[in-house]
This record gives C-alpha cells, sequence and structure tokens, in this order.
C-alpha cells in the first residue's frame, strides 16, 4: 500500500498522451475528465503520502515531474486551440520547463526535493480548475478565459518566485563547497 501514492503518481503521467490525443480528435468532455481525474489522483496522492508516511524519494521525483509534463501538455494544447492567447501559455510552458530542469539539477546535485510551498499548491489548484473550465466549456467568454488564464499565470509565476531562495541558497551552498 505505501507504493499507492506513486502509482496514483504513474497514473496521471500515463494519462497525458490521453489527453492529448482527445484534444486532437476534438473530444472536450473526455479531455476535461481526464483532467479532472488527473488534479484528483494528484491531491490523492500528495494526501495519503503524507497521512501515512508513505513518502518517498521517488514520489518527491515523480510527482512533481508529473505536475509539470500535465501542465506543459494541457497548456501546449490549449496554445493550438487558442493561438491568439499564446502570450499566456507560452510563459506557463517556459515556467514549467525551468522548474523541470531546476529540479533534475538540483536533484541530481544530492538535494532532497521537499513537498511544494503553499503557492505552489494553490497555483497547481487554480491551473486544474482554469483549464478544466477552457476545455470543458468551449463557449466561455473570450474576456472570461483572458481572465481566467491572467489569474493563471500570476499564481503560476508567484509560486516559481517561491522557490528562487531555495534555488540561490543551493547554488551558494555548492559554489562554496
Amino acid at each position: 500500500m505505501k507504493n499507492l501514492p506513486n502509482l496514483l503518481t504513474g497514473v496521471r503521467i500515463l494519462l497525458i498522451p490521453v489527453f492529448v490525443w482527445r484534444m486532437i480528435v476534438g473530444d472536450p468532455l473526455t479531455s476535461g475528465l481526464i483532467l479532472i481525474v488527473s488534479g484528483l489522483t494528484d491531491t490523492l496522492d500528495g494526501q495519503l503520502a503524507r497521512h501515512f508516511h508513505w513518502v518517498s524519494d521517488l514520489g518527491k521525483v515523480l510527482d512533481p515531474l508529473a505536475d509539470k509534463l500535465t501542465q506543459c501538455a494541457v497548456s501546449i494544447c490549449l496554445l493550438i486551440r487558442l493561438p491568439k492567447l499564446w502570450f499566456f501559455f507560452v510563459p506557463l510552458i517556459v515556467k514549467d520547463g525551468v522548474m523541470l530542469m531546476l529540479g533534475v539539477y538540483i536533484t541530481r546535485g544530492g538535494v532532497q526535493i521537499e513537498g511544494a510551498g503553499i503557492f505552489g499548491k494553490i497555483a497547481t489548484v487554480v491551473f486544474y480548475v482554469v483549464m478544466v473550465l477552457i476545455v470543458l466549456v468551449p463557449s466561455i467568454p473570450e474576456w472570461v478565459v483572458t481572465a481566467m488564464l491572467a489569474i493563471d499565470l500570476i499564481c503560476a509565476l508567484l509560486a516559481a518566485m517561491s522557490y528562487i531562495p531555495d534555488c540561490r541558497r543551493y547554488l551558494a551552498e555548492k559554489n562554496n563547497q
């Protein structure tokens, strides 16, 4: 049972190509349901890991990897569907790519990754809510979509900035060795 959180994270990773496929074929209902399942498994795996002390080193790597891959895939699919709103999706994709690379770099340096801080958790919830609404309700007025994406981008950038002190501290410690 202690591997259940990692199994749920694995399910999230496996849902990514299915989501992309359903978006490509123009199936917003299935795509939206996949995003809902992904968000719920993200929440559940973290709750189980913390509550039952099933936190693992593998989970500390897989969970943020699943988050970033999901967020990039969703952003790319919606960028293709809503190219006029590229100025929201491109920064989200770049932010997730940079955070993924930094996470790999820091982890390879032997640093234990801690769980997401409060800004990261808020940004993830906002991301899922906004993207599910955009996918499931394609008739949302453009100004509402724009406002939701602006809120999502602000939350995402605040979350990313909240990790800067940890990265700076790690780099300073590494340079002092």
